[in-house]
């Protein structure tokens, strides 16, 4: 993955602004939109603004699209297969007989993926339980989202700090 520090920089204004007042550091969101999305090069970045891989759960009403992904089971890869179609909502997506798990939200704008991200961690107990929004550092809030079983990746916390410790510079 290349580095854009421009890009990041940006990126860095609109996380302060989306994380103002919740407790997450805005170098979290920042460093999982770059995991997650490769600087929004990723498919799911580009046609959903999806930048942080956040599924569609039973809760969500909004748009969907079907994606392919890899969870982890018992710390082993397993694909899930998607189509990359786009639906009004979850249950038109699963009427369509797409697997639950390659199901992930849809948002109109940057901005609204960038919020969206915000709201998924406030609405979802498990991670106030896992300490996300009282950690100190990024990095504990890395290893608190990883606890809340934010990803199934049991290399997530390794990735997310080795991502971090190579664009924390860019963030001031």
């Amino acid at each position: 993955m290349s580095t854009d520090p421009a890009y990041i920089k940006r990126l860095y204004q609109d996380a302060v602004t989306a994380t103002r007042g919740t407790g997450l550091f805005p170098e979290v969101l920042v460093t999982q939109h770059i995991l997650e999305s490769g600087m929004k090069l990723s498919s799911l970045a580009r046609n959903a603004n999806n930048f942080f891989g956040i599924k569609s759960g039973n809760r969500w009403t909004g748009p969907v699209i079907s994606a392919p992904t890899t969870e982890y089971v018992n710390d082993q890869p397993v694909r899930v297969g998607g189509n990359w179609k786009r639906y009004a909502n979850r249950t038109e997506a699963l009427l369509d007989k797409v697997d639950p798990a390659s199901l992930f939200r849809v948002y109109g704008t940057p901005a609204e993926g960038l919020r969206g991200w915000v709201e998924f961690l406030q609405n979802n107990a498990r991670y106030t339980t896992a300490g996300v929004f009282t950690s100190k550092t990024p990095v504990e809030q890395f290893a608190a989202l990883k606890r809340a079983g934010y990803a199934t990746d049991p290399r997530y916390l390794e990735k997310l700090t080795a991502i971090y410790n190579n664009v924390k510079g860019f963030f001031f």
